[in-house]
Protein backbone atom coordinates (compact mmCIF):
# COMPACT_ATOMS: atom_id res chain seq x y z
CA UNK A 1 0.00 0.00 0.00
CA UNK A 2 0.90 3.48 -0.85
CA UNK A 3 1.50 6.46 1.07
CA UNK A 4 -0.94 7.81 -1.49
CA UNK A 5 -3.48 5.04 -1.05
CA UNK A 6 -3.47 6.13 2.44
CA UNK A 7 -4.10 9.45 2.21
CA UNK A 8 -6.92 9.37 -0.56
CA UNK A 9 -8.43 6.84 1.57
CA UNK A 10 -8.11 8.87 4.82
CA UNK A 11 -10.07 11.94 2.05
CA UNK A 12 -13.01 9.06 1.80
CA UNK A 13 -13.35 8.86 5.66
CA UNK A 14 -13.40 12.39 6.61
CA UNK A 15 -15.95 13.15 3.53
CA UNK A 16 -17.95 10.51 4.93
CA UNK A 17 -17.43 11.20 8.68
CA UNK A 18 -18.54 15.08 7.77
CA UNK A 19 -21.08 14.38 6.01
CA UNK A 20 -22.81 12.58 8.67
CA UNK A 21 -22.55 15.01 10.86
CA UNK A 22 -24.03 17.55 8.19
CA UNK A 23 -26.73 15.02 8.22
CA UNK A 24 -26.62 14.34 11.83
CA UNK A 25 -27.44 18.30 12.79
CA UNK A 26 -30.09 18.24 10.49
CA UNK A 27 -31.88 15.82 11.88
CA UNK A 28 -31.38 13.59 8.68
CA UNK A 29 -28.88 11.01 10.06
CA UNK A 30 -31.98 8.25 9.86
CA UNK A 31 -32.83 8.59 6.70
CA UNK A 32 -30.49 5.69 5.39
CA UNK A 33 -31.97 6.68 1.63
CA UNK A 34 -29.29 9.23 1.92
CA UNK A 35 -26.66 7.27 2.64
CA UNK A 36 -26.40 6.70 -1.41
CA UNK A 37 -24.67 10.06 -1.56
CA UNK A 38 -21.62 8.63 -0.30
CA UNK A 39 -21.52 6.98 -3.69
CA UNK A 40 -20.25 10.39 -5.12
CA UNK A 41 -17.75 10.99 -2.52
CA UNK A 42 -16.46 7.52 -3.71
CA UNK A 43 -16.58 8.60 -7.50
CA UNK A 44 -14.66 11.53 -6.26
CA UNK A 45 -12.17 9.73 -4.49
CA UNK A 46 -11.47 7.17 -6.75
CA UNK A 47 -10.89 9.17 -9.73
CA UNK A 48 -8.34 11.32 -8.57
CA UNK A 49 -6.64 8.66 -6.66
CA UNK A 50 -6.51 6.65 -10.42
CA UNK A 51 -5.91 10.56 -11.74
CA UNK A 52 -2.75 10.44 -9.72
CA UNK A 53 -1.02 7.10 -9.94
CA UNK A 54 -1.75 7.64 -13.42
CA UNK A 55 0.25 11.36 -13.53
CA UNK A 56 2.93 9.76 -11.41
CA UNK A 57 3.93 6.86 -13.34
CA UNK A 58 4.07 7.90 -17.07
CA UNK A 59 6.51 5.46 -17.92
CA UNK A 60 4.54 2.11 -16.43
CA UNK A 61 1.98 0.26 -18.31
CA UNK A 62 -1.37 1.08 -17.14
CA UNK A 63 -4.11 -1.35 -17.77
CA UNK A 64 -7.42 -1.80 -16.20
CA UNK A 65 -6.41 -3.99 -13.54
CA UNK A 66 -3.33 -1.96 -11.79
CA UNK A 67 -5.80 1.33 -12.40
CA UNK A 68 -8.49 -0.38 -11.04
CA UNK A 69 -6.52 -1.31 -7.76
CA UNK A 70 -5.33 2.33 -8.11
CA UNK A 71 -8.79 3.18 -7.42
CA UNK A 72 -9.71 0.39 -4.87
CA UNK A 73 -7.35 0.34 -2.02
CA UNK A 74 -7.53 4.11 -1.08
CA UNK A 75 -11.45 3.08 -1.29
CA UNK A 76 -10.38 0.17 1.34
CA UNK A 77 -8.61 2.51 3.37
CA UNK A 78 -11.56 5.35 3.64
CA UNK A 79 -14.47 2.41 4.18
CA UNK A 80 -12.28 0.61 6.79
CA UNK A 81 -11.58 4.13 8.85
CA UNK A 82 -15.36 5.43 8.38
CA UNK A 83 -16.85 1.59 9.89
CA UNK A 84 -14.56 2.11 12.48
CA UNK A 85 -15.61 5.34 13.05
CA UNK A 86 -19.32 3.51 12.89
CA UNK A 87 -18.99 0.99 15.77
CA UNK A 88 -17.22 3.33 17.82
CA UNK A 89 -20.10 5.77 17.24
CA UNK A 90 -23.04 3.38 17.46
CA UNK A 91 -21.67 1.81 20.83
CA UNK A 92 -22.16 5.40 21.96
CA UNK A 93 -25.47 6.79 20.31
CA UNK A 94 -27.99 4.08 21.30
CA UNK A 95 -31.06 5.76 19.64
CA UNK A 96 -29.11 5.24 16.27
CA UNK A 97 -28.40 1.82 16.89
CA UNK A 98 -32.47 1.04 17.81
CA UNK A 99 -33.42 2.37 14.40
CA UNK A 100 -31.17 0.27 12.84
CA UNK A 101 -31.90 -2.33 15.11
CA UNK A 102 -35.26 -2.38 14.00
CA UNK A 103 -34.73 -2.18 10.63
CA UNK A 104 -32.34 -4.82 10.26
CA UNK A 105 -33.64 -8.58 9.34
CA UNK A 106 -31.29 -10.06 12.47
CA UNK A 107 -32.37 -7.70 15.14
CA UNK A 108 -31.74 -10.08 17.92
CA UNK A 109 -27.81 -10.65 16.70
CA UNK A 110 -27.62 -6.85 15.38
CA UNK A 111 -24.66 -5.43 17.62
CA UNK A 112 -22.58 -2.31 16.53
CA UNK A 113 -19.78 -4.38 15.36
CA UNK A 114 -21.65 -6.63 13.00
CA UNK A 115 -23.46 -3.24 11.61
CA UNK A 116 -19.47 -2.01 10.81
CA UNK A 117 -18.81 -5.29 9.07
CA UNK A 118 -22.46 -4.97 6.62
CA UNK A 119 -21.22 -1.42 6.28
CA UNK A 120 -17.45 -2.16 5.37
CA UNK A 121 -18.99 -4.76 2.97
CA UNK A 122 -21.26 -2.23 1.36
CA UNK A 123 -18.37 0.34 1.08
CA UNK A 124 -15.84 -2.65 -0.69
CA UNK A 125 -18.44 -3.51 -3.42
CA UNK A 126 -19.22 0.30 -3.98
CA UNK A 127 -15.28 0.89 -3.63
CA UNK A 128 -14.83 -1.99 -6.48
CA UNK A 129 -17.97 0.02 -8.90
CA UNK A 130 -17.05 2.99 -8.45
CA UNK A 131 -12.99 2.00 -9.30
CA UNK A 132 -13.94 0.29 -12.59
CA UNK A 133 -16.38 3.58 -13.72
CA UNK A 134 -13.62 5.79 -12.74
CA UNK A 135 -11.03 3.99 -14.76
CA UNK A 136 -13.21 3.78 -17.43
CA UNK A 137 -13.46 7.84 -17.38
CA UNK A 138 -9.73 7.96 -17.03
CA UNK A 139 -9.13 5.73 -19.66
CA UNK A 140 -11.34 7.48 -22.31
CA UNK A 141 -9.60 10.82 -21.39
CA UNK A 142 -5.78 9.33 -22.34
CA UNK A 143 -7.37 7.74 -25.55
CA UNK A 144 -5.30 9.69 -28.36
CA UNK A 145 -7.79 9.64 -31.81
CA UNK A 146 -4.41 8.13 -33.35
CA UNK A 147 -4.28 5.26 -30.51
CA UNK A 148 -8.23 4.74 -30.80
CA UNK A 149 -8.12 4.20 -34.33
CA UNK A 150 -5.44 1.96 -34.33
CA UNK A 151 -7.47 -0.06 -31.87
CA UNK A 152 -10.34 -0.67 -34.05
Amino acid sequence: MRKQDFLFGLLLAVLMIAYFFTMKAANLYENFNLRFVNVLFYLLVTWLAIRNFYKSNPDRKFNYLTGLLAGFRPALVGVFLFAVFQMINLSMDEHLMSTLEEMAPIEDTFTPFTASVYLFAEGVAVGLITSYLSMRVVDARQIDDEEYEERL
